[in-house]
């Protein structure tokens, strides 16, 4: 008896993230959308952006911020180099006096990205944080597509939309599937108006939001997005403040940041639920039908096959059981046969299978505090 329950609740809780609420989400956002105003910005922002070793696309990052429109706001643009080895420092230097708006911030030795975030946000002075990656380069408009937002006072912090752009070889296929899935939903909950989390690359945030990070932390991006939702404000999407993001398409470089964030994502909610922290039951039901049960998932996974095997003798559980051998074994096919990676039916299997080994690295990482603080370039 255990063992039917502990196999229809894993299957029950894989399928609720992974599927059920994409389609409850998108139904509610549907059935009861909310409307945000939107008008131009007057206030004094501040973009914040942590390089580390970026001498490959660093002047390109500048040339682009020197460009951007921040509508009517008063701005200023702060990098912060968090101890380059390489000729990031050397290229930021000729750039020093290129703008009034723009100041550079250099320092050694490399103390992490967290870090990076908190010098920039001590020397900054706007009322509204836009924190941007080095290597993604914006829409001339972004930044006031973004500001726009914050003329709800609801409005806590602002999401862009990211576009990626591959280069390299065919494998990153699923995650460009991924991506537009997970985009899709993220509209979904900001017309919903339950949206938790962002996308690092480009977001904003309202100043009084913004709390020290601490330098262990590794989902920076995500706990500053998250601290709007604990203040009882919305997390917006805007769709058409967009940037670009080039790729280097490797399974294996993806592999590497899905467990770094599903390490950081632990280390996240280990924080939560010590500290006592709450949040609009809407948000909460998000943040664990699409966080917690997904970074979860592999358990589940793992507790299915494994309870499986204890029922197989018994119709139906025999079928379940041939089918999952069947579906991991395609998967197993493709990650030992790249080749067969061209064809979508051994792709998605092995991708699917991929992201979740990938978070359960990330949880044994969380485990064994074995996660560097450190973040190193792994181009999406």
């Amino acid at each position: 008896m255990i063992f039917t329950i502990v196999f229809w609740l894993s299957v029950f809780l894989i399928l609720w993230t992974f599927f059920f609420y994409p389609l409850v989400i998108l139904g509610l956002s549907r059935l009861r959308p909310i409307t945000m105003r939107r008008t131009p910005y007057h206030g004094k922002v501040s973009m914040i952006i942590a390089a580390h070793n970026e001498e490959g696309v660093i002047a390109a990052k500048l040339d682009n911020c020197l460009q951007l429109d921040f509508g009517d706001a008063d701005y200023e643009i702060i990098m912060v180099s968090d101890g380059s080895t390489d000729k990031t420092n050397e290229i930021l230097a000729r750039y020093a006096h290129a703008s009034p708006h723009l100041r550079i911030i250099t320092y050694e030795p490399r103390a992490g990205k967290a870090h990076a975030l908190n010098v920039g946000f001590a020397q900054s002075s706007g009322d509204v944080l836009i924190f941007s990656d080095a290597n993604v380069i914006l829409d001339r408009d972004a930044p006031a597509r973004l500001l726009e937002r914050f003329a709800d006072t609801r409005v806590g912090a602002v999401c862009g939309r990211i576009l990626v752009r591959g280069r390299g070889d065919n494998e990153i296929a699923g995650e460009s599937l991924y991506m537009r899935l997970e985009g899709m939903i993220q509209r979904a909950e900001a017309r919903f108006g339950n949206m938790v989390g962002i996308d690092g690359a480009l977001f904003a945030l309202r100043r009084e939001l913004f709390r020290e990070l601490p330098r262990e932390w590794v989902l920076d991006d995500f706990a500053l997005a998250m601290e709007a939702v604990l203040a009882g404000q919305k997390i917006v999407y805007a769709e058409d403040a967009r940037g670009v993001e080039e790729v280097e398409a490797s399974t294996a470089n993806e592999f590497r940041r899905k467990a770094r964030i599903i390490a950081g994502g632990y280390q996240y909610l280990a924080w939560f639920v010590r500290t006592g922290k709450s949040m609009p039951p809407a948000a909460l039901f998000s943040f664990f039908s699409r966080k917690v049960l997904r970074w979860k998932a592999p358990v589940f996974m793992i507790t299915a096959f494994v309870t499986n095997i204890a029922l197989m003798t018994d119709y139906p559980y025999n079928l379940f059981f041939a089918g999952q051998v069947i579906f991991y074994g395609v998967a197993l096919a493709g990650l030992l046969l790249p080749r067969l990676r061209n064809n979508h039916f051994f792709y998605l299997p092995y991708y699917f299978c991929s992201i979740n080994g990938a978070s359960l690295v990330g949880l044994l990482r969380f485990i064994l505090k074995r996660q560097p603080i450190l973040w190193e370039k792994v181009r999406r």
